[in-house]
């Protein structure tokens, strides 16, 4: 879950009036971790927002191939790696095409 950019502001902002990271945490319903997180977020970068992070969302099947032809006992990771994705991408890729990668 996500919370809003102005929830987090108001969080900080009671935080910085003076409660602890115990009260501001149970005032908002959320995680001591998270009011962590977000103040920390707060010192280092000065904003509040979102960060996304940016993963290649498909691969190309013939490269696909031609790359486990080429390195047939690669592991998930290492083609993720070698595409510029996450490995969950791999993963859905192999099983859209129908391939497996049980080692025989």
């Amino acid at each position: 879950m996500s919370y809003d950019v102005k929830f987090r502001k108001r969080t900080i902002e009671y935080y910085t009036e003076g409660n602890s990271i115990r009260k501001t945490a149970t005032t908002f319903g959320i995680s001591k971790s998270t009011v962590e997180k977000w103040l920390k977020q707060q010192r280092e970068t000065g904003d509040l927002n979102r960060k996304y992070r940016s993963y290649e969302t498909a691969i190309k099947e013939d490269e696909l191939l031609s790359y486990l032809h080429s390195n047939p006992d690669a592991y998930q990771a290492e083609i993720a790696e070698r595409f510029g994705c996450h490995a969950s991408v791999v993963s859905r890729t192999l099983k859209r095409y129908k391939i497996t990668r049980k080692k025989r």
